[in-house]
């Protein structure tokens, strides 16, 4: 059974990501926008293989920023985007918990206006606010609609904190100051993100085609004729300049 289906989520991001690149000419804002939603849409990945890992994902903190910058409205499509649409390449997530998540990250997202009145500005005190709107309207719904559950969501919690732990301080090593920039001076302050995204894809794309490439340095070997000692020097010393 293949839990993760990377062969469509191969070509879709590379399709999403020649989408990006050529929307940021006309319009930097939506292209980040797409960058971000193929971002959050590889973080669910790890959820896909194992549900303990479902909150490696980021698709809350994305959610809350496209939902400060674009509206609520535009900000709970992305949340359904990056929650019930990126299971097509886990088909096997327990749709329950997908429901739940799709729910509780567009009510957060609607509701972010509202947050950002209150609390005075789209920082981390109002992300604060949004993940607790969010997780109160998940647990309510476990309550409510499969209470069976509750015991193993409860169990969960302590993995729950520290992923979104772990995941928020990965973030914050590696995009800090774009991720704050994002929050409160715009999201085409998110440029870095789709750069990021475009050497993973480069990444992925060398390590799918590695056979292929293993034999085209293989011919070009065999074609300079040289010895295997002579042909690798050649390749260190090419790397090194």
């Amino acid at each position: 059974m293949r839990l993760v289906l990377f062969k469509p989520l191969y070509y879709f991001s590379m399709t999403v990501f020649i989408a990006v690149i050529l929307t940021y000419f006309f319009s930097p804002k939506w292209s980040i926008v797409m960058a971000l939603s193929l971002f959050v849409i590889w973080s669910r990945v790890p959820g896909f293989a194992n549900f303990i890992l479902n909150k490696m994902a980021v698709n809350d903190l994305f959610t809350f920023i496209v939902a400060a910058n674009l509206g609520g409205g535009v900000g709970a499509i992305f949340g359904i985007v990056g929650t019930m649409f990126a299971r097509i390449f886990g088909p096997y997530e327990w749709f329950p918990y997908t429901l739940r998540a799709t729910i509780s990250v567009t009510i957060a997202a609607l509701a972010t206006p509202s947050i950002i009145a209150y609390t005075g500005g789209a920082g981390w005190e109002a992300f604060i606010f949004f993940e607790i709107i969010y997780y109160v309207i998940f647990y309510l719904l476990v309550i409510i609609f499969s209470r069976d559950e509750l015991g193993l969501e409860i169990a969960l919690i302590p993995a729950v904190i520290f992923f979104d732990f772990f995941m928020n301080n990965l973030l914050l090593t590696v995009f800090g100051d774009t991720i704050t920039n994002m929050m409160t001076n715009g999201i085409t302050n998110g440029w870095p993100i789709v750069i990021f995204v475009g050497i993973m894809l480069g990444f992925w794309t060398a390590a799918k085609n590695s056979d292929k490439i293993a034999s085209k340095f293989y011919k070009f070997k065999e074609k300079l004729g040289i010895s295997e000692n002579v042909y690798l020097q050649k390749i260190e010393r090419f790397l090194q300049n």
